[in-house]
């Protein structure tokens, strides 16, 4: 895994546990932000909220 800042619950304000990292194929292109080459995709992080329970992504740093 990446090293990246921690996320916050957007819908609490509590700090998020970060459980994976995916490659996102859909946004994939050349010129979308974030494209890596080699994965062939936008790599991004998926956190859950310990308090509220709801699942949020944001691309990898």
């Amino acid at each position: 895994m990446t090293e990246t800042s921690k996320m916050v619950c957007p819908d609490c304000g509590v700090e998020t546990n970060r459980h994976a990292e995916k490659v996102e194929y859909t946004d994939a292109g050349a010129d979308a932000e974030g494209f890596d080459p080699a994965l062939g995709g936008v790599l991004e992080e998926f956190h859950a909220c310990p308090d509220c329970g709801r699942t949020h992504a944001r691309r990898a740093e």
